[in-house]
């Protein structure tokens, strides 16, 4: 078997070489929410 790339791109998802396997390259969006008062209180 020849030398596997180390990132493709199929059916518009990128993925990426982890060991034999491809995993999908998944990015989450910031979270840019606002907090209330009593979540600012919890989180302390």
């Amino acid at each position: 078997m020849g030398e596997l790339k180390e990132r493709i791109r199929e059916n518009g998802i990128d993925y990426i070489l982890v060991g034999d396997y491809y995993i999908p390259d998944l990015k989450l969006p910031e979270e840019n929410r606002p907090i209330g008062y009593f979540a600012r209180l919890h989180r302390d």
